[in-house]
C-alpha cells in the first residue's frame, strides 16, 4: 500500500491524480471510445467554455499527461455521460443542536452510474486544501470539503422547460470543481454561479434537467436551485433533507412536468428522508449511517440497487463541521461497504482509494451480495466499530487516517472475489 500525497501546482496535481486514475481510465477509453459520437461543435464549445478558467486547463492537461490519455478523447468521454438519463442523490443537513456532539453536519448519499469511484486531499500552492470525491473518467466532483469546513453538495434537480436550457454548457459536477477552486464561502459559490450564468457557459444536468446545490461553512448553510440562466436560493436551519426535485416556489415555474421511474423514486425517497427526521430528535454517526442503508420502499428506497434504471447508491459522505472537520466516508454501496472517519488536516491518502482499485473491488462485491446479505452488513457494522475507536484512540493526525485506511482496504480487499473488472 503506496501513501500518496497530492500537492503542488494545479499542473502537477493534475498530473499525479492522472497517474493514479492511469490503469482504469485507459480501460474506460478502450471501451468507451469505439462507439463514442460527439459533434464537433459540442466539443468545441466546451473547450471554449473551459477557457474561462486558466487553471482547469492547466490542471486537465496535467492530468491527461498522467493519464496518457489525448486531452480531447478525456472530454470526449465526459461529454458522453452529459445526456444519460439520470436521478440522483439524497442529502440532508443538520444543525447543531439536532446532532449529539454539537456540530452541524451535512450528508450526501450518491447514486450515479457504476462508474469508478475515487477520493482526494489536494493541495495546491496557495489554496486552502480540500478533500472531493468522483467518477474517474468525469472532469467534475460530486462533492468537496475544504479545511475551512466549507462544503458542496450537488442533486441533479427537476426536468426543465426547454426555455430555461442552454444546450451547451457545464454540469452541477463541473460547478462543484470551480466553486471548490475559486470560493472559500457559500456566498462566494453563488456569486460565481451567478457570474458563470451571465457568462452563459451553464448547461444543464443529465437529460434536460435542473441542478441543486447545497454550501455549508461554520456561519452560513444555503440550499440553492439553478437552471442555465436563473437561481433561486434559501438559508436552511434544523432538519432539512432534499432529492432530486425542485423545493422553492419560484423555481417551480422552470419545471416541465415528467413522470417517469425516477421522479416516483425522488418522491420516496424525500417522504422516507423526512419520515426518518421527525422519527428522531437527535443523531449521532452509526443512526446517519443507517439512513444510508435504509431499504424501505424498495426499490424506491434511500438505498438502491438497478432494478429501476442503470444507477444505484454508490458512495456516501457525512461531513461534521467541527473547527478542524472530520469526514466519515463510503467509497461504495453503503450495504457492502465500511465507512471511515478522515481528519481534514491530515493529506496522505492510500493510492488504491485514489487509483479507484477499491471501487471495482467493491463493484464486485456488490454483483455478488447485492442489497441482501445482512450477515456481511453486520459485519461491515462490526467493524466499523473497531475502526471508529482506532481513530479516535490515535493521536497523531496523519497516523490516524492511515491507519484506517490500512485496515479498511484490508478488509474489502479481503471480501468478494478476486476477478478482472471494468463491466459497469
Amino acid at each position: 500500500m503506496k501513501e500518496i500525497e497530492i500537492k503542488g501546482d494545479y499542473y502537477q496535481t493534475g498530473f499525479l491524480i492522472g497517474n493514479c486514475h492511469r490503469n482504469i481510465l485507459k480501460k474506460i477509453e478502450e471501451k468507451v471510445m469505439k462507439n463514442l459520437r460527439i459533434e464537433d461543435e459540442k466539443l468545441k464549445s466546451y473547450k471554449e467554455k473551459l477557457k474561462n478558467f486558466h487553471f482547469l486547463i492547466e490542471e486537465i492537461e496535467g492530468y491527461c499527461k498522467g493519464a496518457e490519455i489525448k486531452f480531447e478523447n478525456l472530454l470526449k468521454i465526459k461529454l458522453g455521460n452529459f445526456n444519460v438519463p439520470k436521478l440522483n442523490c439524497s442529502s440532508l443537513f443538520l444543525s447543531s443542536e439536532f446532532f449529539e456532539e454539537n456540530v452541524s453536519c451535512a450528508m450526501k448519499i450518491r447514486d450515479e452510474k457504476p462508474l469508478p469511484q475515487y477520493i482526494c486531499k489536494k493541495v495546491n500552492n496557495n489554496k486552502i486544501p480540500y478533500l472531493f470525491s468522483g467518477s474517474i473518467s468525469d472532469t467534475g466532483y460530486g462533492f468537496f470539503i475544504k479545511e475551512n469546513g466549507f462544503l458542496g453538495i450537488n442533486n441533479t434537480g427537476s426536468f426543465l422547460k426547454k426555455d430555461f436550457i442552454n444546450e451547451n454548457g457545464f454540469d452541477d459536477c463541473d460547478i462543484m470543481r470551480i466553486v471548490a477552486e475559486l470560493s472559500n464561502g457559500p456566498e462566494e459559490a453563488i456569486e460565481i454561479i451567478k457570474k458563470m450564468q451571465k457568462d452563459k457557459i451553464i448547461g444543464y444536468t443529465g437529460n434536460k434537467r435542473g441542478m441543486i446545490f447545497l454550501f455549508v461553512d461554520t456561519e452560513n448553510s444555503l440550499y440553492i436551485e439553478i437552471n442555465s440562466f436563473n437561481l433561486n436560493y434559501k438559508k436552511i436551519h434544523g432538519k432539512f433533507c432534499f432529492t432530486n426535485d425542485f423545493l422553492i416556489d419560484d423555481s417551480k415555474n422552470w419545471v416541465e412536468e415528467i413522470e417517469t421511474e425516477g421522479t416516483k423514486s425522488s418522491k420516496k425517497r424525500k417522504e422516507r428522508l423526512e419520515e426518518i427526521l421527525k422519527e428522531n430528535e437527535k443523531f449521532d454517526v452509526k443512526k446517519l449511517i443507517e439512513i444510508s442503508r435504509d431499504k424501505k420502499n424498495y426499490p424506491y428506497s434511500i438505498c438502491r440497487d438497478t432494478s429501476l434504471m442503470p444507477v444505484r447508491t454508490i458512495s456516501s459522505l457525512i461531513s461534521f463541521l467541527y473547527n478542524e472537520p472530520i469526514l466519515y466516508i463510503c467509497i461504495g454501496n453503503p450495504f457492502v461497504t465500511p465507512y471511515f472517519p478522515f481528519h481534514l488536516k491530515g493529506n496522505k491518502i492510500i493510492e488504491n482509494f485514489i487509483s479507484g482499485e477499491i471501487s471495482l473491488k467493491l463493484d464486485r462485491i456488490f454483483e455478488e451480495k447485492k442489497l441482501l446479505d445482512e450477515e456481511y452488513l453486520n459485519k461491515i457494522r462490526k467493524f466499523e466499530d473497531e475502526i471508529f475507536k482506532n481513530f479516535n484512540e490515535i493521536k497523531n493526525i496523519e497516523e490516524k487516517n492511515l491507519e484506517v485506511q490500512k485496515k479498511v482496504f484490508n478488509f474489502i480487499m479481503s471480501g468478494g472475489e478476486n476477478e478482472s473488472l471494468y463491466n459497469s
